[in-house]
């Protein structure tokens, strides 16, 4: 008498729905803004930068910093943080532990009620994509810095802060039915050293 065993094929991705994200306001002017500092080197620098874009070009009415200290948990004060600020910035993940927790920690901000984007460095954008969907929120706004962060010139990684100003701008305002689905869909490119040369 013959057996038969089912043979399964891991060719396909599991469907997924599109979670919603908290309403944006139409502009930042005027608001508190959060930047949730995960405390690994050099995300200060980049995130003073950002804050300077982001009171002089945009007129954001205020910025506040909390900082975690260390890069590898989550952050302790994700409601009080929520509440206290109209919109959140979470960064900058740029390695295997940071990357994860600062998205997680952006979920959380939006799980709470305020609209949040992660910073991560080129290289850890596709596994923070993997974290925010099994954390439930596939459709997280992940802003794509290049990588490494760290730079002998001071000047080149305050310059990821402010050039990334502009795309914070407009994932936290606007349309958030349109954000979702731009990263629900979204596919990050694998780093180059994670890709089989033939």
């Amino acid at each position: 008498m013959s057996k038969s065993n089912p043979i399964l094929l891991p060719v396909d991705t599991p469907e997924y729905q599109v979670t919603p994200l908290v309403k944006r306001p139409k502009s930042l002017a005027g608001l508190k803004v959060g930047l949730l500092d995960n405390g690994k080197e050099f995300s200060d620098v980049v995130l003073d930068a950002l804050a300077r874009e982001l009171v002089q070009k945009y007129g954001v009415g205020e910025i506040v910093f909390w900082r975690k200290g260390f890069p590898a948990k989550g952050a302790p004060f994700i409601e009080e943080m929520a509440a206290s600020c109209d919109v959140a910035v979470s960064g900058v993940g740029h390695c295997g532990s940071s990357s994860p927790w600062s998205v997680i920690d952006a979920v959380r901000l939006e799980q709470a009620g305020t609209p949040a984007v992660a910073l991560i460095s080129a290289s850890f954008c596709p596994l923070s994509k993997v974290v925010a969907r099994s954390n439930g929120l596939g459709t997280l706004p992940i802003i794509r810095l290049s990588h490494p962060i760290g730079d002998p010139d001071p000047a080149k990684i305050s310059g990821k802060g402010t050039d990334a100003a502009s795309e914070v701008v407009r994932l936290l305002t606007g349309d958030a039915d349109a954000a979702a689905k731009e990263f629900m869909s979204k596919q990050f490119p694998l780093p180059e050293h994670a890709v089989a040369r033939l």
